[in-house]
């Protein structure tokens, strides 16, 4: 009887129903800014000049962690807007990081050192210390919405 009252329980603790968060495209701004999809909503439709959707293409083909690999989808526009936005050298100096340090945006390296990312965009920033085995120096990791 006791092992049943515990059999029951444990059973109980793994019902939980987990929800898988969907990605949203990355959104390049005249080639220059990386930033979230929800930007566009906050322009203007007439002051966008063009749009691109790539549902298959990825940000880079590397990755910080084997779970980053997932294809969610590049838009790329030409917009007649100012954004606010940071560049990787800023970012990188605010963390006491060289200036040519590696910045992931949402698991995705940069490799276009001279693109910037949107301000508005960033919900979390993650210092990565190298360990010497995936990493040999420190980086940056970026999430956009």
């Amino acid at each position: 009887m006791l092992f049943t009252s515990f059999s029951i329980y444990a059973q109980n603790q793994n019902s939980k129903m987990s929800i898988m968060k969907s990605e949203n495209p990355i959104l390049i701004i005249n080639d220059t800014i990386i930033g979230s999809i929800d930007l566009l909503n906050k322009i203007s439709s007439n002051k966008v000049l063009e749009l691109d959707i790539f549902k298959e293409r990825k940000l880079s083909s590397t990755y910080l962690f084997i779970e980053n690999e997932k294809s969610t989808g590049i838009v790329i526009a030409n917009i007649n807007h100012e954004f606010d936005f940071k560049s990787q050298k800023v970012l990188n100096a605010f963390f006491g990081l060289n200036d040519k340090n590696d910045i992931y945006v949402n698991g995705y390296l940069i490799e276009n050192k001279n693109q910037n990312i949107s301000s508005e965009s960033i919900t979390r920033i993650e210092l990565i210390k190298a360990d010497n085995f995936r990493l040999k120096k420190p980086v940056l990791s970026i999430e956009i919405e």
